[in-house]
């Protein structure tokens, strides 16, 4: 049984047998003592059998549930929700909101955990009911709002998520326009699914006004125009991204590579790398200037390129791409040892987590806009490098 569990333990027996002292007390003195109350007897011996749940149950049933027990009822109901068992959470909590004799503030209290338990549970259109409620009589605003939108966010209902993140907004006095901004973007992608351009332009352009520094929204409009045939637009959706997150530059190395093959540019790709290679601190773009410089036959210059970088910046990406280069020159350059060193470091790359969470350190190989984690925005970027031993999750969703 967990720490929590016992702690409860070792209160409920106080609570309960302070409760029969009081009225001990208070009773007449030429009177017989009262009899030890039966339910505290059994729960003792619960106690001392290790029988942590009936235990419990036999102390609730001592403790009357009024305004002086109202706290030690809802502090074990959210022991109960802590632990997982959010059944009998609900039923104390349920309870507690049930006793019209309570104080306002303790039936309030109890109405919030109660919706909390709703939501730990699935049980989604009560606990809106409850946090709605809550939230339209100011109180527990700013938590009562943090779960209507973890509630519209679960429901993917992205408009009710905007409304209610501004009113949050307000309360908090803070901006929360990052968010709101992926909020416009996940209605974008909804749009781009269901092939309605104009809704999807409407709601990039919102969450552009909304965080002018949103790296997604210009993903995705970099996305559609290059699927659309529009090539020298993607390129500029790509470009904005180095003016609104250096974190994200390694996303847009790929997309502006067949942005200008198509446009048999490759004088400007190679200008774009150039320019990017002192912008982003990992290996991308001096990666994909080598291949560039690979495919145009120059593989001594390659190899120079990426020793140069790797003088200044170690790095394992770029040290197999060192090898790879080296080995695919005359396929006979690189001793037996070394030759193993590149294929285990290839399997490595392969498996490692290409994005990882600055908030709870979740990594994974796949962009997550939320972490499946932490359940925060905005906190995975790309990994700048990857660390031999860590091995990405094998499940993962790829929101973009």
């Amino acid at each position: 049984m967990l720490d929590g569990i016992w702690v409860l333990l070792l209160l409920l027996p106080v609570a309960a047998a302070s409760g029969w002292y009081a009225r001990g007390r208070s009773r007449d003195p030429d009177e017989p003592p009262a009899p030890v109350n039966a339910d505290y007897l059994r729960g003792i011996s619960h106690l001392v059998n290790d029988d942590a749940d009936r235990a419990i149950a036999a102390f609730v049933r001592l403790l009357d549930v009024d305004n002086d027990t109202a706290e030690t009822h809802i502090a074990l109901g959210n022991l109960f929700r802590r632990q997982g068992e959010v059944d009998r959470a609900l039923r104390v909590h349920q309870n507690l909101v049930a006793r019209p004799n309570l104080k306002a503030a303790h039936r309030n209290q109890a109405r919030y955990e109660l919706a909390q338990d709703y939501l730990r549970a699935g049980v989604l259109d009560r606990a809106e009911n409850l946090f709605r409620e809550l939230a339209d009589q100011n109180l527990f605003l700013d938590r009562s709002l943090t779960g209507l939108i973890a509630i519209y966010e679960q429901e993917r209902d992205w408009s009710q998520a905007i409304e209610t993140t501004r009113r949050l907004e307000t309360v908090r006095g803070t901006s929360l326009r990052p968010v709101i901004a992926q909020y416009f973007c996940e209605l974008a992608e909804q749009a781009r699914s269901e092939g309605a351009h104009e809704a999807l332009q409407r709601h990039l352009k919102a969450a552009r006004h909304s965080f002018r520094d949103c790296a997604r929204a210009s993903l995705i409009a970099g996305a559609v125009a290059e699927q659309g045939g529009e090539h020298r637009a993607a390129i500029r959706a790509c470009r904005q991204i180095l003016r609104q997150d250096a974190a994200f530059v390694s996303e847009i190395v790929e997309p502006m590579r067949r942005c200008h093959a198509a446009l048999h540019d490759e004088r400007g790709y190679a200008q774009f790398l150039r320019e990017l290679m002192p912008l982003c601190d990992g290996a991308h773009p001096h990666v994909a200037y080598a291949r560039l410089l690979e495919r145009q036959g120059r593989v001594d210059e390659a190899i120079a390129h990426i020793s140069q970088y790797l003088q200044s910046e170690p790095n394992w990406i770029g040290f197999y791409h060192l090898l790879d280069l080296t080995w695919s020159q005359t396929r006979s350059n690189l001793t037996g040892p070394l030759d193993s060193l590149r294929q285990s470091l290839g399997r490595i790359i392969e498996r490692q987590p290409l994005y990882h969470c600055g908030q709870c350190g979740f990594a994974g190989r796949y962009l997550h806009w939320q972490c499946p984690s932490c359940r925060q925005w905005n906190t995975v970027t790309p990994v700048r490098d990857v660390r031999p031993g860590e091995t990405a999750p094998t499940r993962s969703a790829r929101l973009l």
